[in-house]
């Protein structure tokens, strides 16, 4: 009976210790695998912004360019990942709000395509903005002035500087006069394509 006894107190211990070990597996396997969560939560979110987030990209992403001349501001645009991003372009609008009349008015500006040396990537610089001209009618004596955009039109071989390419893994950098301000839009192609016919 004694024997008995004594093998059933080393029985009731060891499946304590079984117990034991197999609850401090468990938290083992529940620590690592909150772990690999988090780990593979971040490669989701950097993936889905194309690399790093985007406060992490933010911190870095502007070291090649150069800091703004006197007179003038920095504009960093950037832009979200999308599905076929070559389908797409950014229309950059430059301009500022000013008081104007019935009349048609613009200002004029040149803009320039730059490259940051050792780098190769590009950055805008509107320069020489000037103006506003406007059309000459004769606008009703009791009709109000009104606070709008004037925008900038840059030279005939500098509007093409104004459509940039969509691409979410840099950021679009302009430089501009103190006192202007840049619009984007973004603009999509069709899905659908027609097939020319021949004549």
């Amino acid at each position: 009976m004694q024997k008995y006894n004594e093998l059933r107190m080393l029985v009731c211990h060891a499946s304590i210790e079984i117990i034991t070990l197999a609850d401090n597996l468990r938290r083992t396997i529940m620590f690592y695998a909150n772990r690999f969560n988090a780990v593979a939560s971040f490669i989701v979110i950097a993936g889905l912004t194309g690399g790093f987030p985007t406060a992490v990209m933010a911190a870095d992403d502007l070291k090649p360019y150069p800091e703004a001349e006197t007179g003038y501001r920095r504009v960093v645009i950037r832009l979200p990942v999308v599905d076929a991003p070559d389908d797409r372009k950014v229309e950059l609008i430059f301009g500022r709000m000013m008081e104007v009349d019935c009349n048609r008015h613009f200002l004029s500006g040149q803009l320039a395509r730059k490259v940051v040396q050792g780098w190769g990537y590009d950055y805008l610089v509107m320069s020489n903005v000037s103006g506003p001209a406007s059309t000459m009618m004769a606008c009703p004596p009791d009709e109000p002035k009104k606070n709008t955009f004037v925008r900038v039109n840059p030279g005939r071989d500098d509007a093409q500087y104004g459509w940039q390419r969509y691409n979410p893994k840099l950021p679009i950098v302009v430089y501009v006069p103190e006192g202007i301000e840049v619009h984007y839009r973004i603009w999509k192609a069709d899905e659908q394509t027609v097939t020319a016919p021949s004549e």
